[in-house]
């Protein structure tokens, strides 16, 4: 396969019959549902999550602001990864190949030969680590066109610099997502007309994970996912798939290796969705919540309601939350109209914590997986590929201006607020009061 990428310098899917019990012979090529492919964690495409746009505006008021704040898109694997994945893809999948030969694998015709047809991509190097692949830029420009649609008066087809502002990390992703996003909304090559602000150094808006001692000083986050990867569930995972791919020792997969694998097809599905990605028929459904459970402890406790201190995960989005604020407050005609972010999975979770979404009465453990089958907190469904939450002021002619929160393209309710996403703005100022007149500097990195 050769590999392109963009070289520029809310609901849970309903677990299905076939995730509720193992299944050894499962057929990754014959199944026409697919239902793991929602639950790949943070390497969800969101095609496979997003809800839909049709008669978005809930308020009987005039749209009059929009504040956009999203994940870069799909991109390349990152160095770590890279190194991982290229070892593997010679030296554990000819022994994939060869137990199959051989008669010990279990692996369908199908999902035999997609990985027998498989090399890694040379294309894929460090040097590219983490670039936006050209799915990922089709998917947002594609985001950015259905917004528009939805709310036309907000989005406008011509770019006017005093309207829209624009914001980017110091990542190549980040940048080519918000370039992807404004092509949706100017056209092939609108973005060459948009003015983008060169990103701030430290960047405590979009990035502020990385200007904070206490946040680089936080308890080990990899105590409960080592637990959970050491559990007598986690460990039959990796029976039933060593057994189904047919490897005997010493080549059998450690867990280190099979979360490789598991990660390669969810890339390979990613960048080319309409051809059935290798080793996707190693991990049934059953098996990839077990692997995705993983994902989502270990997020849980790096950048969320489980981050140590107490409160430190809700703070650290200060500045953006004030941002937020003062956005739907503002009456001033000179300000910009539309806000549009683009930034990174740890600071879009850490955003979610501080709306107070998301948030299970129970923590996730290692020995509460059975028990968290409906959690809340499911990175899946939370930071994907491209995951969004747009939020919309409208002006009330009577007063008591509304506000809209949408995340994915569906309602995100907000504790007190309508099902539909809809609320007053009043109560969004009230609910979030201790940012408002904040002093950032202080409370983004402490956990009071």
């Amino acid at each position: 396969m050769k590999f392109l990428y963009i070289a520029f310098i809310l609901g849970l899917t309903a677990l299905s019959g076939a995730q509720n019990a193992p299944d050894p012979n499962y057929c990754y090529a014959f199944d026409s549902i697919r239902p793991q492919q929602p639950r790949w964690s943070d390497r969800t495409s969101n095609e496979n999550i997003r809800g839909s746009l049709a008669g978005a505006q809930v308020s009987s008021c005039t749209p009059a602001r929009f504040w956009f704040y999203m994940r870069h898109g799909d991109r390349l694997p990152s160095t770590n990864d890279i190194n991982r994945m290229r070892p593997f893809s010679i030296e554990q999948t000819q022994n994939i190949i060869n137990a199959y030969i051989q008669g010990r694998s279990n692996l369908c015709h199908l999902d035999f030969n997609s990985i027998n047809h498989w090399t890694f991509d040379p294309n894929i190097t460090v040097e590219h680590e983490q670039f936006l692949t050209v799915s990922g830029w089709n998917i947002v420009k594609n985001i950015a066109r259905r917004y528009q649609a939805a709310f036309p008066t907000l989005l406008p087809t011509t770019y006017n610099r005093n309207q829209f502002l624009f914001r980017y990390t110091d990542r190549q992703r980040t940048q080519a997502t918000l370039k992807a996003f404004a092509d949706g909304l100017f056209g092939e090559g609108g973005y060459r007309d948009v003015f983008f602000p060169v990103p701030p150094f430290p960047d405590n808006l979009l990035r502020p994970h990385d200007n904070c001692s206490l946040y680089d000083e936080a308890s080990n986050t990899e105590v409960e996912r080592t637990r959970w990867q050491n559990s007598v569930e986690f460990q039959d995972m990796l029976t039933r798939i060593n057994d189904k791919l047919g490897l005997v020792s010493p080549q059998r997969l450690t867990a280190r290796q099979t979360r490789t694998m598991w990660e390669l097809c969810q890339f390979h599905q990613l960048w080319e969705p309409s051809i059935d990605a290798p080793f996707c028929g190693a991990i049934s459904p059953f098996d990839n919540l077990r692997l995705e459970y993983f994902e989502d402890i270990d997020a849980y406790y790096t950048a969320g309601y489980g981050l140590y201190p107490p409160r430190l995960a809700e703070n650290m989005n200060c500045p953006l939350m004030q941002d937020l604020l003062t956005f739907l407050t503002s009456t001033n005609p000179n300000e910009e109209t539309v806000k549009i972010y683009s930034t990174h999975q740890t600071a879009f979770q850490l955003f979610l914590v501080s709306l107070g979404v998301f948030k299970d009465a129970v923590p996730l453990t290692a020995d509460n997986f059975a028990q968290q089958t409906n959690r809340m907190w499911v990175t899946s469904r939370m930071a994907p590929m491209a995951t969004n939450i747009a939020v919309i002021r409208y002006n009330c002619a009577s007063g008591g201006d509304d506000v809209q929160f949408i995340m994915n393209e569906s309602p995100l309710v907000i504790p007190g607020c309508q099902m539909n996403g809809l609320c007053k703005v009043s109560h969004i100022v009230e609910r979030y009061s201790r940012f408002y007149n904040a002093n950032c500097d202080t409370l983004s990195c402490s956990a009071n």
